[in-house]
């Protein structure tokens, strides 16, 4: 089963509230940054190519959920800083965009505090890393691990080609290199999405490697190579080179010849073919427009939901002005405000909405009577509604241009009153 949940769960990961914590990470405050929960998961940091404490922290400025990077060791000099700095500019969706990077007194994962340089980027509640996924993670004592969670298929191993290339196409043609393309660094956001992350941490943490820029481009496709035959194998150590040629040949028997045919430019040498992102996208440019169409007819699909949500949303407001306007029996400055005629007229209509019942006192239940009610209401309709009352039996005929009207005086009441 792919990983990554839906909006709801998503979102709740993000606004979850930290678990119980001492020492200096209960009460930390980094340039704005608070409530931090570690996301790491047991010896991750040790592993990486660039030991750090990755957590999620609430900004004061905004509110929102970041993911928050603190890199071990002395705090990164200002040159490579910069540099890391410049991939703010870089939006792509399959790259996890750099928020921000600074210098900073804050507590290490082991509660020391001291100066560190720390990456904030977007964060992606309950995503996990193509590594967890498809490899799972290593015991150790006390720790059994987990086992994968995903299959290698034809189907899924385009889903990380395709984004990634279009990733590492955006970035060669921005005259940059990636540096992290590995299954650490690779996140499944949702089922069918991946996306790059820690972009721009490389550049600070170990800018020693003054490469010539082709030299480091090189480098992103043959690590892409690397991933993709670690994925198809499930084996994290099937792109070794004591391991690659057994490991092609396994590829060859078992997948698509596009994907072997992409493989093979991927992991040829530089000094052999010399070829560049171009040459891969032309390579599968007939499953990139196929991709292409997938992605409009989904686009098409949810700007769809989303103008019924914005119908949804519309109705909303009306239904909450609706009884803000008729649940107070007086305001401050008029303490017979619930007994006004206008307030009696919108009491009827609110009987029409929700108090119908048929010939034989049974409720009426029809969504799509009231929300026709509510639209005509909404736009002031000149048509007309017969208003009962349940108590006393009155009977009303009123157009909805007038119930309108009656509404936003009442409801501008209310505003005016909390103004006061």
């Amino acid at each position: 089963r792919a990983p990554g949940k839906g909006p709801p769960r998503r979102r709740a990961a993000a606004y979850a509230q930290p678990p119980e914590q001492s020492g200096p990470l209960a009460t930390a405050t980094v340039e704005g940054y608070h409530s931090f929960v570690p996301l790491d998961v047991p010896d991750a940091s040790r592993r990486s190519r660039t030991p750090s404490f990755l957590c999620k922290a609430t900004s004061s400025v905004d509110g929102e959920a970041y993911s928050l990077r603190r890199l071990d060791g002395p705090p990164v000099p200002p040159e490579p800083l910069a540099a890391a700095l410049a991939w703010r500019s870089l939006r792509h969706p399959s790259l996890v965009a750099l928020v921000d990077a600074f210098t900073a007194t804050g507590p290490a994962a082991d509660g020391r505090v001291g100066r560190a340089t720390y990456f904030v980027h977007e964060l992606f509640p309950a995503a996990i890393s193509l590594e967890r996924a498809y490899f799972g993670t290593p015991g150790s004592a006390g720790n059994p691990g987990t086992p994968p969670s995903m299959t290698p298929t034809e189907d899924g191993l385009w889903d990380i080609a395709l984004p990634l290339l279009s990733a590492i196409h955006a970035v060669h043609s921005a005259g940059a290199a990636l540096r992290i393309v590995d299954p650490a660094h690779v996140l499944f956001t949702d089922p069918h999405t991946v996306r790059l992350s820690s972009i721009g941490v490389l550049d600070a943490a170990r800018p020693e490697r003054n490469l010539p820029l082709p030299a480091l481009q090189s480098e992103d496709l043959q690590a892409l190579g690397r991933l993709l035959v670690s994925v198809a194998c499930q084996n994290a150590g099937a792109a070794a080179p004591t391991s690659l040629r057994r490991s092609l040949s396994f590829v060859h028997a078992s997948y698509s010849a596009d994907l072997s045919r992409l493989l093979m430019l991927l992991l040829s040498p530089p000094e052999a073919a010399h070829a560049s992102v171009h040459d891969a996208v032309a390579l599968v440019s007939g499953r990139l427009m196929t991709r292409l169409a997938q992605g409009v007819g989904y686009a098409d699909a949810l700007r769809t939901e989303l103008s019924k949500e914005q119908e949804n949303g519309r109705l909303l407001r009306l239904v909450l002005k609706l009884g803000l306007a008729t649940s107070r029996p007086s305001l401050p400055a008029n303490e017979s405000y619930g007994d006004h005629p206008d307030r009696y007229l919108l009491r009827l209509f609110q009987d029409l909405l929700y108090g119908s019942s048929d010939e034989e006192g049974r409720p009426l239940i029809s969504f799509a009577q009231a929300v026709h009610a509510l639209n005509k209401l909404d736009l002031g309709h000149d048509g007309r509604a017969l208003l009962t009352g349940r108590e006393d039996g009155a009977m009303v005929l009123v157009s909805y241009h007038e119930l309108k009207q009656v509404l936003e005086r009442s409801f501008g009441e209310i505003a005016a009153a909390a103004e006061q």
